[in-house]
């Protein structure tokens, strides 16, 4: 039984050109759903509308198959699209008709076709913004609506004053974007010079022809070239062209529709230009406010001067596209001049250095703390340079001078953007001052302090001297005991000293001071004949200068009644000193492995010399707690227990 010829065919991958529409059609709503592209959908359903209508199948039949295409590509159905469907097999019906008559002498004398073209074409320009997207769109749409083998769109170039081929449809679109065309040349040029339009049935036959080999037009006959204008203001826009491969003629009434249709896409192709610009500055905008957030933000990272210079001048050309920028600053030490401290590029510029006409407009600038745009002499060129000062609460710093080739076209924002990132350089500058005053006072600071230990420890060291001759020569040897502990006390605060002026002013451990005490302590504490052994445990405590001179004074009378009065009279002994943490407190103690301490020992009612010198230094100096106690091997344990400040706390 044979099909109707009417009958909708529903089965996928048909080869009838209503198949391969409707394929099109599907996935332009795929790719629709995943980029939104709107034109390229609706374009497609018109190309299917009118492949049905030259099928001779029915709307119903359309619909049908459309609506059968979306079920089992699972997407649903749009009244959009079906309208688009409408409308392509409507345009085709009216041309089918006899409306639009292929190789006639009136193929658009019907008012009927003349609106529906003029309907097609300013709906395809008007579809898209994107200037690239709508000048492809407009030349398909045109060539089909005028039933022309080929459509291609010149634009005017008002900076090379050529004509460049930007679309084309029946032509070698390798060229698109290649070829241009000076005003005059051929009978496109010709049409831009003279605004006319030039219907040519025999084109080679023309004054003007030009043979262009590389875009392969030699195989048409006829041409129509219709200017792209705007009235107000009256500007070139450029050059619609349509070509037929057979010999045709327009008449009067064709060509009053091209010339009207040329007049909506002239229109549409501004807009879409404008579009582009407008988009292009906002984008432009968004990647200068990025910059200018970055630019602060890594000003700020840095108290470097020179670094802090350098970044700002180099960031500054990036942000106002300048050709060169320097930065004069205003000193502390001498604030009637300005220095040259940063220019970027490095390299001076052509033509030598301006700062003689430069430095008077930074001092007015400075002055009145307003930015100053003043043009330069630089003979034939223009040179302008725009003075912004850079102002902080206190004082004006300096000031930013960036020099460009014109001003520009959107100053007010150029401004802008330039007087914000001034705030953020002043206090940069300023911060990156202070800090050097501040490192330089610290390293005076610092120097000082050191030569004051070291005289401190110079004096320490000859009253330690003198005390110890003065021990060697004493004839009672009553004497001789208390002079050599005075010596072993003088020395440990004199060992402080020393690591001090040597190493960190602030601080140091408990282990480093217990070994230089412990090897005085050896020499002016411990007899000759007999074998004293020290432990000095690892530890991690920081104590600062002040506690670093009172724990080392700690030790050291430790050491000596560990020696003198643990020990007693053994000829062997071991003696450990160790330190730790103990949350927000440190704890010292000195072990030794002696007889131990007597049974009716009581330290708060010691009257040795050595124990009140150690409760006072602990009690007074350090705020803490001491303790002797039995050691669980025998001998004496002596335990300091004391607060951290916070600096060493926090370690």
């Amino acid at each position: 039984m044979q099909r109707d010829p009417l009958e909708p065919d529903l089965a996928p991958g048909g080869d009838a050109p209503h198949d391969e529409a409707l394929a099109a059609l599907v996935q332009a709503a795929r790719e629709r759903h995943v980029s939104g592209g709107d034109t390229r959908l609706l374009l497609a359903a018109i190309d299917f509308g009118e492949a049905m209508a030259a099928g001779q199948r029915r709307l119903e039949d359309a619909f049908a198959l459309l609506l059968a295409a979306w079920e089992r590509a699972g997407m649903p159905a749009d009244a959009a699209v079906l309208g688009a469907v409408v409308r392509g097999y409507t345009d085709y019906m009216v041309r089918l008709r006899g409306l639009v008559r292929r190789g006639g002498t009136g193929p658009l004398s019907s008012h009927v076709a003349r609106l529906a073209g003029l309907h097609r074409i300013n709906q395809a320009a008007t579809a898209s913004l994107d200037l690239e997207a709508m000048l492809h769109t407009v030349v398909n749409v045109v060539k089909q609506t005028v039933a022309a083998d080929s459509c291609s769109i010149f634009l005017y170039d008002q900076t090379s004053g050529t004509l460049v081929l930007r679309a084309a449809v029946g032509l070698n679109r390798d060229e698109i974007g290649q070829l241009r065309l000076p005003l005059g040349t051929g009978i496109t040029g010709e049409a831009a010079a003279t605004r006319r339009i030039l219907a040519v049935a025999e084109a080679r036959s023309h004054p003007a022809y030009f043979d262009h080999p590389r875009i392969g037009d030699q195989v048409y006959t006829s041409q129509v070239s219709v200017p792209l204008a705007l009235r107000s203001p009256d500007r070139l826009v450029g050059v619609l062209n349509i070509l037929s491969a057979a010999r045709r003629e327009f008449d009067p009434d064709e060509l009053a529709f091209l010339e009207t249709a040329a007049g909506e896409i002239a229109i549409a192709i501004e807009n879409a230009r404008l579009y582009s610009e407008t988009d292009a500055q906002l984008r432009r905008r968004i990647s200068q406010l990025g910059t200018l957030q970055q630019m602060s933000r890594m000003v700020a990272s840095t108290l470097d001067l020179s670094e802090v210079l350098r970044l700002i001048s180099r960031q500054t050309a990036e942000l106002s596209q300048a050709l060169a920028v320097e930065i004069y600053r205003r000193p502390r030490h001498d604030p009637a001049q300005l220095e040259l401290m940063a220019r970027y590029p490095a390299s001076e510029p052509a033509g030598g250095s301006r700062q003689a006409e430069v430095v008077p407009i930074v001092e007015e600038a400075m002055q009145i703390g307003i930015a100053l745009w003043r043009r330069l002499d630089a003979g034939d060129a223009s040179l302008f340079v725009y003075v912004v000062p850079m102002v902080t609460a206190r004082r004006a710093v300096g000031a930013i001078c960036v020099f460009l080739s014109e001003r520009p076209q959107d100053e007010q924002d150029v401004q802008g953007l330039l007087n914000a990132f001034s705030d953020s350089a002043a206090i940069a500058i300023e911060n990156a001052e202070l800090y050097e005053e501040a490192v330089r006072g610290f390293t005076r600071a610092s120097t000082l302090l050191q030569e004051m230990h070291h005289r401190v420890r110079n004096n320490l060291q000859t009253v330690a001297a003198l005390l110890s001759m003065q021990a060697r020569h004493a004839s009672d040897a009553a004497w001789t005991q208390p002079l050599q502990e005075a010596v072993s006390r003088i020395r440990s605060i004199a060992v402080v000293h020393d690591l001090l002026s040597s190493g960190d002013l602030r601080e140091t451990t408990v282990d480093r001071l217990a070994k230089h005490v412990v090897d005085e302590a050896i020499i002016n504490v411990v007899p000759p004949d007999r074998q004293v052994s020290f432990v000095i445990e690892p530890s991690e405590v920081h104590v600062p200068s002040r506690q670093a001179t009172v724990v080392a004074l700690l030790i050291n009378e430790f050491v000596a009644n560990a020696v003198v009065h643990g020990l007693g009279e053994r000829d062997r002994g071991e003696i450990t000193i160790a330190a730790w943490r103990d949350g927000r407190h440190a704890v010292l103690e000195v072990r030794d492995d002696g007889g131990g301490l007597p049974a009716d020992f009581d330290l708060n009612g010691s009257a040795g010399l050595g124990l009140q010198i150690a409760r006072t230094l602990v009690e007074v100096d350090l705020h803490g707690t001491l303790a002797l106690r039995p050691a669980e091997r025998g001998g004496t344990v002596v335990s300091v227990r004391f607060p951290l400040p916070a600096a060493a706390e926090a370690r």
